[in-house]
């Protein structure tokens, strides 16, 4: 069932699985296009079901394929490619981050689903480019996140780098390659031409780390890692503070701008009962601060620790000094604001229950997103190819009684 929104009335075959490649098609989805979801029969994606659940859709599975639709079919039978192949003929859009050469040993490369679909947008995510050295290589969230540089930016002065706990190089994949499908979308309504896209995660990340090249072209080396502090340039305060009641995550972020002319480190003075602070010569500058932090951070600290997180930051923004709580799953799903601007949306899962996860993050004026729960297996199968593969009840009945759909 298609959408409503800026992308309705597009149909996108999705050969996608685990996080990267599901995240594209669920954008697009949650944008109002008709996403098939190709599965397996039986089975499913390789991110359906975990070891532990194996009868009921991971938690993870149901984040990543809202408002999608699911048909199954064995892609190693002729019949199911038979069938795959009338699909292609009648999309828009085919996307795919299957493990290198994969669709190629299928018959369902570019090239193969340009023959049937003169005009077919071809969407593919790899860990790597797959005209270089490392085409054949495989590659996951955090394969993609060291050879795209984040790791090495990340975690303690003079200690081993440290791998994100978000998934950047996955999802900010998927959200280019949404955004890529979209742009190619539009080219083919001006020009009537198709085209392939191909999104390599570790040029993902590194374009997201673009910034650490001032640093390294103003001094001729590799940026440092800084732990909490600012990784462009040495200045303070840039860092972690701890709040009460002192847990794991009660801790308020506060960085006070480097550039010339901010009132922010006088205002955090202030605010912090040491205006006295503002006067003396080794917190001048943010360079000079830097350099006295091991006395200018337990000044600030004294400060934090008689406050919560929230109450810390709300004090801190108020009086214009930058500053983030440190928000945890379990404090952003509780969080009414985040409800209520549909950050977060709840959905009710058949085994599942209530759950909330996050939703689309954009906000438009004229798209509203209706949230559907990600499909269940194979439901769409039916429709999909009976409607569009001229599937009689009789043959449906055959290859579904076979397994290859």
């Amino acid at each position: 069932m298609a959408g409503i929104g800026p992308l309705s009335g597009y149909k996108v075959l999705d050969f996608t699985q685990f996080e990267s490649g599901t995240v594209c098609t669920e954008t697009l989805a949650w944008l109002g296009a008709e996403v098939w979801k190709v599965e397996r029969p039986v089975k499913g994606e390789l991110g359906r079901y975990s070891v532990e659940e194996p009868s009921v859709d991971a938690v993870g599975f149901v984040i990543l394929n809202m408002n999608k639709e699911s048909i199954t079919c064995n892609l190693k039978d002729p019949e199911g490619l038979r069938l795959i192949r009338k699909l292609v003929e009648q999309v828009d859009v085919v996307v795919e981050n299957m493990g290198p050469g994969s669709m190629d040993k299928l018959g369902l490369g570019y090239e193969d689903c340009k023959k049937l679909n003169e005009k077919i947008v071809y969407a593919q995510i790899k860990g790597f480019g797959t005209d270089g050295p490392y085409a054949e290589y495989p590659a996951f969230n955090p394969i993609a996140a060291a050879v795209g540089g984040m790791p090495a930016v990340t975690g303690q002065p003079g200690e081993m780098p440290v791998q994100s706990g978000l998934n950047i190089a996955d999802s900010g994949a998927g959200y280019m390659c949404a955004l890529s499908v979209i742009a190619a979308l539009l080219q083919k309504e001006k020009q009537g031409i198709g085209q392939k896209i191909e999104v390599a995660m570790q040029d993902v990340v590194i374009g997201f780390g673009r910034s650490n090249w001032e640093p390294y072209y103003r001094t001729g080396k590799p940026p440092k890692r800084v732990g909490n502090g600012m990784p462009l340039e040495d200045v303070a305060p840039a860092g972690m503070y701890a709040c009460k009641p002192y847990g794991e995550n009660d801790y308020v972020h506060i960085y006070c701008s480097r550039h010339p002319g901010s009132k922010q480190f006088e205002n955090l003075c202030n605010v912090i009962g040491r205006s006295d602070l503002i006067e003396d010569t080794r917190f001048k500058t943010p360079r000079s601060r830097y350099l006295y932090k091991d006395i200018l951070n337990p000044i600030i600290e004294g400060w934090t620790r008689e406050h919560t997180k929230q109450d810390a930051m709300d004090i801190l923004c108020r009086a214009d000094i930058p500053a983030g709580a440190v928000f945890d799953c379990d404090d952003i799903t509780k969080d009414e604001y985040l409800r209520r601007r549909g950050t977060m949306v709840e959905i009710e899962h058949s085994k599942r229950g209530k759950l909330v996860i996050p939703g689309f993050a954009p906000r438009m004026s004229e798209n509203h997103v209706e949230y559907r729960l990600s499909p269940e297996l194979g439901s769409y199968s039916e429709k999909v190819f009976k409607e569009y593969a001229g599937l009689s009840d009789e043959d449906y009945e055959a290859l579904k009684a076979k397994h290859i759909i």
